[in-house]
């Protein structure tokens, strides 16, 4: 069974810590996290990602525009992008769908929730 890879870009070490032990749950994933935005582009050109899982505040960068860089920088279309954020539902969802992103989850995270929708997302 392949390992899936899930890229988490997070600068709140609580908030990777969680995702992590999300993650853990779910066996055959990996998780890298990714502090910024410039890491996130290093970690996209190194190697393949499954998933994409974005804050929308970093300290480089604004998750709204990431993406974008991101699949200049060879994050292929098919890789599905989720915004993860503190927003509202409204304001999530209208910020996913106009940078592009596939599909949000708004933190505080529910645990089974988000493991339901990792499953839908890495298997497609």
């Amino acid at each position: 069974m392949t390992t899936r890879q899930v890229l988490y870009v997070e600068d709140d070490p609580v908030n990777a810590m969680l995702m992590q032990g999300i993650l853990e749950l779910r066996p055959g994933c990996s998780l890298q996290v990714a502090r910024s935005g410039a890491e996130a582009r290093r970690l996209v050109i190194q190697g393949r990602v499954d998933l994409l899982l974005c804050d929308l505040h970093l300290p480089d960068v604004g998750g709204d525009g990431l993406l974008a860089q991101l699949r200049a920088e060879g994050l292929p279309e098919s890789v599905p992008a989720l915004l993860v954020t503190a927003e509202s539902e409204s304001v999530a969802a209208q910020l996913a769908r106009s940078h592009g992103y596939d599909g949000y989850w708004t933190k505080p995270l529910d645990v089974a929730a988000t493991l339901r929708s990792l499953e839908h997302w890495l298997d497609r």
